[in-house]
């Protein structure tokens, strides 16, 4: 059983993913609960989107979108690849939209270096507060959309991570695809890979 720091009052939780993937570009989301929604929250079965499979992820991602007021910034690598700014700023940018949508409310941010968004700012806060942790699961449940459509997009699989990804730049480059529709261009890997 999951034991969260429970505020009072309403609260933002927002979180990221594909933040650290080649592939992809950048999805944040949010979600705002007061007593009754975190209760029910806890109820689904709410927890850190790591310690949860990508199907339950998608199951519960469905049942959170229903019972909360929420908001999801997905970001392709297009637009990704045209914001001229760092991707901590692009982050900021993206998690402040998203609580400025839900607001008002404390709004409580899963740390990332560089983070100058939230009220309350912590490392793993997706395992301390259940909005963050719901929050997580969007997240994740809208990136795996995103790699999923990418994927249709190239007709082949297109990997998480940035480990294993060699053999999908390789697809990128021999089917001759554009990578700025697939990956951030930004990425070191990315970028040494392109200019042999």
């Amino acid at each position: 059983m999951v034991t969260f720091i429970l505020e009072k009052g309403e609260v933002i939780g927002s979180d990221e993913s594909l933040k650290g993937d080649t592939f992809g570009g950048m999805v944040v989301a949010a979600v705002k609960a007061d007593e009754k929604i975190r209760e029910k929250l806890i109820k689904l079965g709410v927890k850190d989107s790591k310690k949860l499979t990508d199907n339950t992820c998608l199951k519960l991602a469905k049942q959170i979108e229903k019972i909360t007021d929420c908001e999801v910034k997905n970001i392709f690598p297009e637009e990704y690849n045209d914001f001229k700014d760092s991707q901590t700023q692009l982050l900021n940018k993206l998690h402040a939209e998203a609580y400025n949508y839900l607001k008002p409310g404390l709004h409580i941010v899963d740390k990332y270096p560089g983070c100058s968004v939230g009220d309350i700012i912590k490392i793993k806060a997706d395992a301390q507060y259940v909005e963050v942790a719901a929050a997580s699961i969007l997240a994740r449940a809208h990136a795996l959309k995103q790699l999923k459509r990418l994927s249709e997009r190239a007709k082949f699989a297109i990997p998480k991570g940035s480990t294993h990804v060699q053999h999908a730049l390789e697809k990128i480059k021999k089917n001759n695809l554009d990578p700025y529709y697939f990956v951030k261009l930004n990425f070191s890997n990315v970028r040494k890979f392109f200019s042999k």
